[in-house]
């Protein structure tokens, strides 16, 4: 069962049962698109056109309106037609990303603390798992380089997640420049999730497309997030034409296309740029209140984030992270998630997300979060 179900379970139960609960524990974020889009879009709804099935990829229309943003805003430029599919999310997209790269028996190095649905694409794809942890010094989260370059040659993948998930880590671009060559030294493919890449905020940018195409370079993220459309489940996936033409095969046989209507809401929100950038910057506000509210906590220690919904923060004492997790929900009414859910070195730590707290619920939630005491 996936790790966060047994929490999840338990916020539903208390909040149903009338208990307040500051739930920062998915990562759901607090907003959902423009009340003017999405009157827009209901008329739409009626349409026939909307409720039947789109090319495999995603309609040319719409893949061409993410090409160009990423165009116009990150400097990546993409052949709509034939280097980019749109996807059912991002989970969808890793793992078409995954078997277009590997093969059965083969094996996928992902970097600790992981995000755990990774982990399981790969191991229910029948591929070897090799977990190599980050280095957690000065309050943050190290890329081991070293290590990565000697795991290299004996995996046919490598994933990292950027910003990171459950860390918040932001990969500087020197390091990441660094992971490009030594993957394409040993022929490993390098399959980047950049699910929050709109939530960057260390001036980190540089992605490897931007300066040249990279064959060994697979590129996969979600608009849940950034636009707000998390049930939606829209997310897209681009890298060299030829990968791309094995990676259609398993989208169609998994789910066909991406849904139609997410498609045509996801053009009209692009178009939303003030909004776009208004969201991202709730995103950095509530990035510095969590940072503050643990900065000045007896119990648990900020872990330096750059970007994303999370920090990985750790706690002192002998409880594991389980219980850790379920003590703030029952004697704070505080939801997270236990670090021990995305690696072992995750123990000792919560992921506290708090990109998913309304304006209302930020600064009651984050007192409160300051305020906790943890047994020893």
């Amino acid at each position: 069962m996936p790790p966060i179900s047994e929490i999840m379970s338990r916020i539903s139960d208390l909040s149903s049962s009338g208990r307040r609960i500051y739930s920062m524990a998915q990562a759901a974020p607090w907003y959902s698109p423009p009340s003017s889009v999405l009157d827009n879009f209901a008329a739409e709804l009626k349409e026939p056109f909307i409720h039947r099935y789109s090319p495999d990829p995603g309609f040319p229309w719409a893949r061409k309106a993410v090409t160009e943003d990423f165009r116009v805003r990150r400097g990546i430029d993409l052949d709509p037609a034939s280097e980019i599919h749109l996807t059912c999310g991002a989970s969808q997209a890793f793992l078409s990303a995954l078997l277009a790269t590997t093969n059965p028996g083969g094996n996928v190095a992902v970097i600790e603390p992981y995000y755990f649905d990774h982990v399981f694409a790969v191991k229910f794809s029948d591929l070897g798992l090799c977990s190599i942890p980050m280095i957690e010094d000065n309050g943050g989260w190290t890329v081991p380089l070293d290590e990565l370059n000697r795991w290299l040659p004996e995996v046919a993948a490598l994933v990292v997640v950027n910003p990171g998930n459950p860390t918040g880590k932001v990969i500087p671009d020197s390091v990441m420049m660094r992971i490009v060559e030594m993957t394409a030294e040993s022929g490993t493919f390098l399959i980047i999730d950049e699910t929050y890449e709109r939530f960057v905020f260390t001036g980190d940018n540089w992605h490897p497309w931007k300066d040249e195409r990279q064959r060994h370079v697979l590129t996969l993220g979600s608009f849940s997030k950034s636009l707000g459309i998390p049930g939606w489940r829209l997310g897209y996936l681009f890298g060299s034409a030829d990968l791309m033409e094995q990676a259609i095969k398993v989208q169609d046989s998994v789910v066909i296309c991406p849904p139609s209507p997410s498609q045509y809401l996801l053009e009209k929100v692009l178009k939303e740029e003030e909004w776009i950038k208004e969201m991202s910057a709730g995103v950095s506000k509530r990035l510095e209140f969590c940072r503050s509210a643990l900065t000045g906590s007896s119990s648990l220690f900020w872990r330096e984030a750059g970007g994303a919904f999370f920090t990985l923060a750790a706690y002192e004492g002998s409880m594991k992270a389980q219980d850790a997790a379920m003590y703030l929900l029952d004697e704070y009414g505080i939801g997270t998630i236990p670090g021990s859910a995305f690696g072992e070195s995750g123990e000792g730590h919560l992921r506290i997300s708090f990109g998913c707290l309304s304006d209302e619920e930020l600064e009651p939630a984050m007192k409160l979060l300051s305020e906790v005491s943890l047994p020893c």
